[in-house]
């Protein structure tokens, strides 16, 4: 305990003392990191100052490390530090921002007008407050909120119109959805509760990342699945976790046409344990991007609590009959294939087998399988994968 609480001045006295010593006129990048205490606001207040007197473009405040004597997770009631009012009245220089556990006090960014990207993580505030802030940056081109709280809902419509990346995770509750309407928008992510997406002017996006966590009370329909990707039709690059996509109806799956939402991906990561009930939304996701070139399964050895494996046999459909089979399925621009973590087991080994039936153009297919994983059941499904009658004539498995 006594060399944590020596360690601990040291840093502070440290900091002090570089600060101190600074001669150059201008600071690009002031950036730190530590456990905040009361005791510290005004050394930390004084650092902040010197930044942005020498003009900093990039400031980065991190107060999320943990109490080096008394180490306990953060509590929304510790105590934390405030953005004094003078930061707000000199943050014209700074180009790139990002705070960390600490609280905004009287915010206004009217001064902030190079702004060009901001984080904000674990920073409580409504969206009531966030409009004004962003409004207040006609510059802006990224914002990152990463598990922010009382943030009811999101809504960027005709608020950001040069912002190109967006991202938002875990941010709690979000009850209210999330709307957007951003032409120039180019990357977009959402990781957290499955939540209503209201999305409408992405004429430019390019990437899509979708992370949403497994939620048994969500009243999934295979319409309100789909209707998930409404919006990201001009999307080259989606990246999907299929572990919350448990409810594709089989019947959707087989004899309603596929949406048209996906129809323009070129490049697909499914983050999967590819258990049954995962499935069917697999296959909708290949059977809606014909354009599909390149393919990229994650599989992972998600373990199951008894209440979880309880809930997937109640509500998951049976893999429909005819699901390898069935006619007029085809991959015909998919050129390239990987899986990581392969452990053989016959879900994987048919949906591989599948792919290599109906992929005229495929060039490569890569299996990484799990290191810890079975050798006898690896060779029998590598000799399983060979015979199939492959549909293109240059297909190369590579195994790992």
């Amino acid at each position: 305990m006594e060399l944590k609480r020596f360690g601990k001045l040291r840093f502070v006295d440290f900091l002090n003392k570089a600060v101190n010593g600074l001669t150059s006129p201008a600071l690009s990048k002031f950036s730190f990191r530590m456990f905040y205490s009361t005791q510290y606001q005004e050394n930390v207040d004084k650092w902040i100052n010197v930044a942005l007197s020498k003009y900093a473009e990039e400031l980065s405040l991190d107060f999320s490390d943990g109490d080096p004597i008394d180490p306990q997770p953060l509590l929304l009631n510790a105590p934390q530090y405030v953005l004094p009012n003078f930061f707000y009245e000199n943050g014209r220089s700074i180009r790139v921002l990002n705070l960390n556990s600490c609280g905004l006090g009287s915010f206004n960014f009217q001064n902030f007008i190079g702004l060009s990207s901001l984080t904000l993580t674990r920073v409580r505030l409504h969206w009531e407050e966030i409009a004004p802030l962003l409004a207040a940056c006609p510059l802006l081109e990224s914002l990152c909120l990463v598990e922010c709280y009382r943030v009811i809902k999101i809504d960027m419509s005709f608020v950001l119109l040069r912002l190109k990346s967006l991202i938002i995770r875990h941010c709690v509750p979000v009850t209210l959805g999330v709307e957007l309407c951003l032409p120039k928008l180019q990357y977009f992510e959402y990781a957290g509760r499955m939540v209503l997406l209201n999305l409408s002017k992405l004429d430019e996006i390019q990437e899509v990342v979708l992370d949403y966590r497994l939620d048994f009370f969500y009243p999934y329909e295979a319409e309100d699945i789909v209707a998930l990707f409404s919006g990201f039709a001009d999307a080259r690059i989606l990246k999907v976790c299929t572990s919350a996509l448990k409810k594709f109806s089989k019947d959707y799956l087989l004899y309603c046409k596929p949406p048209a939402h996906i129809l323009h991906i070129e490049h697909l990561t499914l983050k999967t344990c590819l258990g049954r009930y995962e499935l069917p939304a697999i296959m909708c996701l290949l059977r809606s991007s014909p354009h599909l070139k390149t393919l990229s399964i994650l599989s992972s050895l998600m373990e199951l609590t008894e209440y979880e494996d309880f809930m997937y046999n109640r509500y998951s459909d049976r893999l429909p009959e005819g699901i390898w089979t069935k006619k007029g399925w085809r991959l015909d621009n998919l050129e390239r294939v990987e899986m990581q973590g392969f452990t053989a087991k016959k879900i994987e080994v048919d949906l591989l087998k599948f792919i290599l039936r109906k992929s005229r153009f495929l060039q490569k297919l890569i299996v990484k399988p799990l290191i810890r994983g079975s050798s006898s059941a690896n060779s029998k499904a590598l000799k399983d994968l060979k015979d199939v009658a492959v549909a293109s004539g240059q297909a190369v498995i590579k195994w790992y």
